[in-house]
């Protein structure tokens, strides 16, 4: 990782602060390198995409931007500019203000909120909130297309769908997915095009890109895992439920806490800060929830409800909604079948240990439309 421990040594060695600058650019060590500035900070540039578990502790969001820290991982201050002059001018200030202590560094906190319960209100308000035009990421996309077809009243509800970005756009079938991102070829396999998957994952490990930089952070081994169970429904090889567990065992060992799961393996000083993100609890939840169907563990349904706790402390956002939604319907609505085959709806899995074509609670069914509507009441 980028803050290792010999970079924070010579930082409290050299009494300089760190400025994290999260850019695709590096705009600022060639202004400051041979300057009264280099003897009092240094500057690392870090890519926001490779890096979101830095991104999420000592940003707002806002890209570019420059993070400045002591070497204790104290925050002194954040600088937004896309203006290079500007953000040089401000530095200098910064540094003057913590000098002189009118800056005091603040300890980055930890972010572990109490568990809510989750609610099937959850799949209404992902509803509602495509039909008020709120974008639409790829998880939303694929929950009202699963709703589109088994829900009568909601037939008209994909011409509502606004894409969010890049991955709702390609999922809806427009243009592709540049860049090589274990989330990328994920979206590939569970769309069901031809994908590198399996490059970005070694023993339940999933790196986040090809650079293998970074890894173990909790979306990308959700996406992963759950793209994984999607090629077994598909094909019904035990190879791919096989490499869905050992991504179950990995996020087990390496991520959960008793409240929910973390967002990131702990590599440093500024990742070991416990950080509980509800949008990637939801999308872990989805896979687990899954795994559930398909294998009939009971721990495993038992780390979807402790996810969907955390998840759903931002309920309120749709990207949120649409993912709880999407593990409540396979938690309590589920439908298990011995078949593989493409099925686009989500409430459907492959279980090998069942005894007719479909399943949905003791009901058995030979055709998957016998089982139209969610069973659900407004």
């Amino acid at each position: 990782m980028v803050l290792n421990d010999r970079l924070l040594s010579d930082a409290k060695f050299y009494g300089k602060l760190i400025g994290v600058l999260l850019n695709k650019e590096d705009t600022i060590s060639g202004k400051i390198k041979g300057t009264a500035l280099e003897r009092r900070v240094m500057i690392l540039k870090v890519d926001p995409e490779e890096y979101p578990d830095y991104l999420i502790r000592i940003t707002r969001g806002v890209i570019p931007c420059l993070s400045v820290l002591t070497p204790n991982i104290e925050l002194v201050g954040i600088i937004e500019s896309n203006n290079v002059d500007y953000m040089m001018t401000s530095l200098k200030d910064m540094l003057n203000s913590f000098e002189t202590k009118k800056i005091r560094p603040v300890k980055i906190p930890e972010y572990t909120p109490e568990p809510l319960e989750p609610s099937e209100a959850s799949i209404f308000d992902t509803v509602n909130k495509v039909i008020d035009q709120q974008k639409a990421d790829f998880r939303v996309i694929e929950m009202i297309k699963t709703i589109s077809r088994v829900e009568k009243r909601y037939s008209t509800i994909e011409k509502f769908l606004s894409p969010m970005d890049e991955v709702a756009s390609y999922l809806l079938g427009g243009g592709d997915l540049k860049g090589e991102f274990a989330i990328y070829e994920a979206v590939k396999t569970i769309k069901g095009e031809p994908s590198k998957l399996e490059e970005y994952v070694k023993d339940g490990k999933v790196f986040r890109s090809s650079k293998k930089e970074n890894w173990g952070l909790l979306i990308d081994e959700a996406i992963v895992g759950y793209a994984f169970l999607m090629s077994y429904l598909r094909e019904g090889k035990d190879e791919y439920l096989e490499q869905a567990i050992k991504i179950r065992d990995y996020v087990k060992r390496e991520l959960e806490t008793e409240k929910g799961f973390r967002d990131t393996v702990p590599k440093d000083p500024l990742t070991s800060i416990t950080y509980l993100e509800p949008l990637a609890n939801a999308e872990i939840a989805i896979f687990l929830s899954a795994l559930w169907q398909a294998t009939g563990d009971e721990e495993t349904r038992k780390m979807a409800i402790k996810a969907l706790g955390i998840a759903s402390v931002r309920s309120d956002f749709l990207g949120v909604s649409a993912r709880i939604a999407h593990s409540l319907l396979r938690l309590n609505h589920g439908i298990l079948t011995s078949i593989p085959g493409n099925y686009e709806d989500v409430r459907v899995m492959l279980n090998k240990g069942v005894n007719c074509r479909f399943k949905q609670g003791d009901k058995c069914a030979e055709k998957l439309e016998e089982f139209s509507g969610l069973g659900l009441e407004d």
